[in-house]
């Protein structure tokens, strides 16, 4: 009994000077917090806050590069060794390039290329630089200089140090392997093309020369095994332009002569645009555009008819319109691809079929996609035949690299058409899931959770689900899941590494990207509540891995073309933007750079999800930003920013700044003592207003429970749809103390009236099917789109209003603020009104951007904060 009181007695003594030594400590502490307390953040300050960028990684993960830039352009680009940490600073970087481990290059001023030895850290530098790359195998440097007339070639190694230079150049493309060099050039008596083939000692091979043409830019094919380029006459400026094709792999010169062939339409003129040019992958065929000769001319008068299927100031761009045609040089052949009855095209994946449809169909049409007719032509043969009829391509109509299949979207599921079997096979019918979302409640319309790509192999597509990716025969007897996303509420979504992997431009569609499922796959994942995000990588014998999952915003992956090791960036609404680099899946994080540390010595808010339920009883997300230093024994005003869903900005960080396109800066007003939130909106079809206002008032009754928010003190902002949103909300209801609409929506009828300023397409189809969500036309529901109009209720308004637009607005016309502003003016409203000339939809101008976000900040301080600041 007595050892064992002993040992208590010495157990409790040890612990009390534990806590009083404990308690020095931390009064020590705090006397050192009380000496330099967290200051609040002004705008004096925000220059100190700079934007953090991941550039490079290198091929075997060695090094790595990222920049930072400030509102002062006092830029740096940085590159550290991933395993000492050792770092070199080099002030006003731009477009950092890693040759193997050893060197990097970048500009160090404009026009002016450093090369910098990563072993030895000595530079040399390269003046009058207007483009440089290190070749596939990383053997060259090259290096192209202009003037006013010529270019130059420097053909230099790694490090800098000059093989080889090639003067008075007037064009220049390099091989996709780029060990080939091809130039056109020009003397006193002729123009030349020639070829200089690195890997044979820099061997010059002429392969065409002219002393009546001048010739143009040259293109390859995908393997290098060709190239074609246009020749202008230099006398006879009216001829069309001669095209030339030169085979590498025969040494052998074509020529085709849209003057004299015979299968040339003698309507049409060729362009001579080289970046319209295009070989095929195996380099028997050109693709060509053309257009016709007539010149359009003017009417007196304006015609506008109704039965037209394009507006007025549509049609020059339409009658004007190019098209494509292809020339086989092997056997000089031509066939015009497309022409005034059929307008659009895209290729198969091994260029030999066409998939034609007419964009200019007769008769008028009104929804966002318009019904067209497809049809697919042999190449060889000039046959057609009908693809699809009546069918509305949004972008969700692809060609697989494989060469045999198109998929498209039709009716919410995914169908794959086989060239060789002329046959459409609907593949996700009987699948238990949908890879479609109705965006918008009104109509059938369906948005596609998306095509991931192809297989290298060719047999299977790559297609997404709510949650998950699938792996799908084109015939659709096979369907498997690779993630378990649905179960876990992730969302997974393949991450592309390589261009490969990502889809090309097609003429008017696109090509699928393709992957090898022999290989990694890496892909994002993130929950649907946005709480936790990251990385994972799906390996057909592993299954999936994660990289790195964790309760913030993770993005930004990059993974080294040789080994295992990766980087990423982290962030939460409370850490800045943060570099983080691992070797391996397994290995310990290790932070590159954490930006914007000068965070530490100022104080700074949080964010907090929240949830809520609309008067249907859907439970909604939100998210509520504290202010800075937040006391729960105060009372805060808050600020509602509001924009459909929001939810995703949880762990978003935002630098404070002047300079905001809208004006709203969140960092910048919980800083200055707002609470902010972000409200999720759902919508009910023709009542896009009042479900605004539903939803709006319910997540600031559960912000109301949640935190010490003044209710008399709250303030509404949006831009845009936003905008218009605030417009219904402050005329629908006395909530709110103060208002900011930024190119906000007053008159629906007027709107629906008009056409976009940048399309010319007409309004109908925003309203009737998609994001005003009215489902119907004006005709059709006259009342409706007047009850949702702000202008019609303006008289109810009784919150001050700040409102701002862009005098050149192309997406919502300026007029809608200004009929809003003449109604509240003869109403006698609080109301003011900053038009922007020269501006549009955002504000691009800095003096403008600065001015906006003051006279905002200082309209929310006068009325949520009785501040005389305006």
């Amino acid at each position: 009994m007595t050892t064992r009181k002993k040992y208590r007695t010495l157990g409790r003594s040890s612990y009390l000077v534990r806590l009083i030594r404990l308690l020095l400590l931390s009064s020590s502490s705090l006397c050192i917090a009380q000496l330099n307390p967290k200051k609040v953040v002004t705008a004096a300050d925000y220059s100190l806050w700079g934007k953090l960028t991941p550039q490079l990684l290198s091929d075997n993960g060695t090094w790595i590069s990222y920049s930072t830039s400030y509102s002062s352009h006092q830029d740096t680009l940085f590159v550290k060794n991933t395993a000492t940490l050792q770092t070199h600073l080099f002030p006003k970087g731009q477009q950092g390039k890693f040759s193997k481990e050893a060197v990097f290059a970048y500009y160090s001023a404009p026009n002016t290329l450093a090369v910098f030895n990563l072993q030895t850290a000595q530079t040399k530098t390269l003046k009058s630089v207007n483009e440089y790359f290190f070749t596939t195998d990383d053997q060259y440097l090259i290096v192209v200089s202009n003037s006013k007339k010529y270019q130059k070639i420097l053909i230099c190694l790694p490090n800098g140090h000059i093989l080889k230079t090639i003067d008075s150049i007037n064009n220049y493309s390099f091989n996709p392997d780029s060990n080939i060099l091809a130039i056109t050039s020009k003397n006193s008596t002729e123009s030349i093309a020639q070829l200089i083939i690195l890997k044979e000692n820099f061997r010059t091979l002429k392969i065409a020369n002219s002393s009546k043409e001048n010739f143009g830019k040259m293109k390859w094919n995908k393997g290098g095994t060709a190239l074609s380029f246009y020749g202008s006459s230099s006398t006879s400026p009216h001829l069309n332009p001669k095209l030339y094709y030169y085979s590498v792999s025969e040494s052998k010169l074509h020529f085709f002569d849209s003057n004299t062939h015979q299968e040339f339409p003698k309507d049409m003129l060729l362009s001579t645009d080289s970046e319209a040019l295009t070989l095929s992958d195996d380099g028997n065929k050109v693709f060509i555009q053309t257009y016709k000769k007539t010149v359009i001319i003017k009417d007196t008068a304006m015609v506008w008819n109704t039965k037209d299927q394009w507006l007025y100031m549509q049609r020059p761009l339409m009658e004007n319109h190019t098209y494509n045609g292809v020339w086989f040089p092997k056997n000089n052949r031509f066939l015009q691809i497309t022409d005034h009855a059929i307008s659009g095209m895209m290729l198969n994946g091994l260029q030999n079929v066409a998939l034609l449809f007419d964009s200019r169909i007769n008769e008028a049409q009104f929804n966002e996609y318009r019904d067209l007719d497809y049809w697919l032509i042999d190449l060889e043969t000039g046959k057609k035949k009908l693809f699809l009829e009546k069918y509305a391509n949004d972008g969700t109509l692809f060609a697989l690299p494989d060469g045999d299949y198109f998929c498209y979207l039709k009716d919410g599921d995914w169908w794959v058409y086989s060239i060789s079997k002329a046959t459409h096979t609907n593949i996700t019918k009987y699948l238990k899931v949908d890879f479609y979302e109705k965006k918008y409640v009104a109509h059938d319309k369906t948005y596609p959770f998306g095509l991931a790509g192809w297989s290298e192999d060719n047999r299977c597509l790559l297609l997404y689900d709510a949650f998950d990716v699938w792996e799908i025969t084109p015939d659709g007897s096979i369907a498997k899941r690779l993630t378990n996303g649905r179960e876990d509420n992730i969302v997974y979504r393949i991450v592309s590494q390589q261009p490969s992997q990502q889809k090309t431009s097609n003429f008017s569609g696109f090509t699928s990207g393709y992957f090898n499922l022999d290989y990694n796959l890496y892909l994002s994942a993130e929950r649907t509540d946005f709480s936790d995000s990251g990385y994972s990588v799906w390996n057909r014998n592993r299954g999936i891995q994660s990289l790195v999952f964790q309760s913030k915003k993770v993005d930004y992956l990059t993974t080294a073309k040789k080994g295992s090791s990766f980087m990423y960036l982290e962030q939460t609404f409370e850490q800045s933007p943060t570099l983080v680099f691992k070797t391996e899946i397994s290995a310990a994080p290790t932070v590159v750079y954490q930006s914007n540390l000068q965070q530490q010595h100022f104080l700074w808010g949080k964010s907090k999800a929240i949830t809520y339920k609309d008067i249907s009883g859907n439970q909604l997300k939100g998210v509520l930003n504290y202010p800075a230093g937040y006391d729960p024994l105060k009372k805060y005003p808050m600020i509602v920013r509001i924009y459909e869903n929001q939810a995703h900005n949880l762990h978003k960080y935002v630098n404070p700044s002047l300079y905001n396109s809208a004006g709203f800066n969140v960092s910048n007003l919980t800083s200055q003592g707002f609470f902010v939130l972000y409200p999720d909106i759902v919508y009910q079809e023709g009542q896009p207003g009042q479900s605004a206002l539903d939803c709006v008032l319910a997540a600031v009754d559960e912000a109301l429970s949640t935190a010490s928010i003044s209710p008399t003190h709250i303030g509404l902002i949006g831009h845009s749809f936003g905008g218009y949103e605030t417009n219904f909300i402050v005329t629908h209801s006395n909530r709110f103390s103060a208002a900011v609409s930024g190119a906000g929506i007053s008159d629906f009828y007027s709107l629906y009236l008009r056409t976009n300023g940048i399309t010319g397409n007409p309004n109908y189809f925003r309203f009737e099917s998609q994001q005003f969500r009215m489902g119907t036309s004006f005709f059709d529901n006259k009342w409706g789109y007047l009850n949702n109009s702000p202008l019609f209720n303006a008289e109810n308004m009784n919150t001050p209003l700040l409102s701002w637009t862009g005098e050149s607005d192309t997406q919502i016309h300026s007029s809608q603020s200004m009929q809003f502003f003449m109604a509240l003016r003869r109403l006698e409203k609080t109301h003011t009104l900053l038009v922007y000339p020269n501006e549009e939809h955002g504000l691009e101008e800095r003096m403008n951007q600065r001015h906006l976000t003051l006279q905002i900040e200082k309209w929310l301080a006068h009325y949520l904060r009785k501040e005389d600041s305006l």
